[in-house]
């Protein structure tokens, strides 16, 4: 999946994108505008040209200088490459000026040329009939040249292209360096809270200098304690279950061992008398009282192994190593050789505190 730095930079360039092909327009839109206004004030001219030469005329009745007098159109600095021509009411009097076209040496594309005949209106001319004293005399028209208004809108495009390229990276490079360092705090803030989710809840998240990352570093470094306490205290709840439980075990067993265990060593004892005495009385019973003496001896191997699963009395009697020697070797010679057990044991494990010594021994015995 992309990161969240990346997805940004991408849509910073898409935007910029946008604004690029926006600005593209615009910038096309405003050349062919102004084109227009040009030749629209360049008619605009020709006209109080004209009206100031016939205002000479007729207050001089100065009748010699033809009209229009084609001077007047050559001293004009109109659109370059464009033609004005005043055409006669009757057009029988036709006077026609073309600015001298200045050929660049940057051609554009043939699909930006087609595009921009499409969209706009490059052989443009501006009409305005010239009228004096209520009397019609012809009009003015200035016509564009379109290879040369095409040639000054690429020109302005690559213009503005250029600068807003430029622009547009430059600002996405420095958006994507704020945006790394911004979203440094979240890297670490999410390693924190992997370690956390592994159980190392004693992983503290650094504060930041932006507000709102240094707030929630603090939220959850105070989540983390509050886990770690709770963790601490069931931990301690646990123990304290644990040894309640092996003190239940060790009471149990002693009183089994105690009371059950004296009471069926006394039938045993009984048993083992009664025989005695019918083997000469009455030996009938013999076979009875054999079998409570097997009955007797299966109860006591029986409690022996439940005293053993609740509370190990050899651990509390001879240790934990001597212990778990003794169960090794109790174990050896069970398989008859064939599995072998073998005991490494480090020193100080006769020292552990309750309950590892009786757990530990029951993990082995497991």
């Amino acid at each position: 999946m992309m990161n969240l730095r990346l997805q940004l930079f991408f849509r910073i360039m898409l935007i910029g994108f946008v604004c690029l092909v926006v600005s593209a327009g615009y910038v096309l839109y405003q050349t062919d505008q102004q084109a227009k206004l040009e030749a629209d004030l360049t008619a605009l001219r020709i006209e109080k040209q004209l009206t100031q030469q016939l205002l000479k005329m007729f207050s001089r009745y100065d009748y010699s200088i033809a009209f229009p007098d084609s001077n007047i159109l050559q001293q004009l600095n109109g659109v370059p490459g464009s033609c004005v021509q005043f055409l006669s009411r009757t057009e029988s009097r036709r006077r026609s000026l073309c600015n001298e076209v200045v050929h660049d040496e940057t051609r554009w594309p043939q699909w930006f040329g087609e595009l921009y005949q499409q969209l706009f209106q490059p052989n443009y001319e501006a009409s305005r009939r010239f009228s004096f004293n209520a009397i019609t005399y012809g009009n003015i028209i200035v016509s564009l040249n379109m290879e040369t208004e095409i040639a000054r809108a690429w020109s302005n495009l690559r213009a503005v292209f250029g600068i807003l390229s430029v622009s547009i990276l430059a600002v996405s490079l420095l958006v994507f360096m704020t945006i790394h360092r911004m979203l440094h705090p979240a890297q670490l803030i999410v390693r924190g809270l992997e370690k956390m989710r592994q159980g190392d809840l004693q992983t503290r998240i650094p504060s930041f200098e932006i507000g709102e990352w240094r707030r929630t570093s603090e939220a959850i470094n105070a989540l983390a304690s509050t886990q770690q306490e709770i963790m601490n205290e069931n931990r301690e709840l646990a123990l304290k279950l644990i040894n309640a439980q092996e003190e239940e075990h060790r009471y149990i067993s002693r009183e089994l061992h105690d009371e059950f265990g004296q009471c069926l060593a006394g039938i045993n004892a009984l048993t083992t008398s009664i025989s005695q005495t019918a083997r000469k009385d009455c030996p009938s019973i013999i076979s009875e009282t054999e079998g409570i003496s097997h009955i007797t001896a299966h109860m006591m191997s029986a409690l022996r192994g439940l005293l053993t699963r609740l509370r190990p009395a050899d651990v509390d009697e001879l240790g934990l190593t001597r212990s778990l020697e003794k169960l090794i070797k109790s174990w050896n010679q069970r398989t008859g050789g064939e599995t072998r057990f073998k005991l490494q044991i480090d020193d100080g494990v006769d020292s552990l505190p309750e309950p590892l010594p009786v757990n530990l021994y029951r993990i082995v015995q497991e």
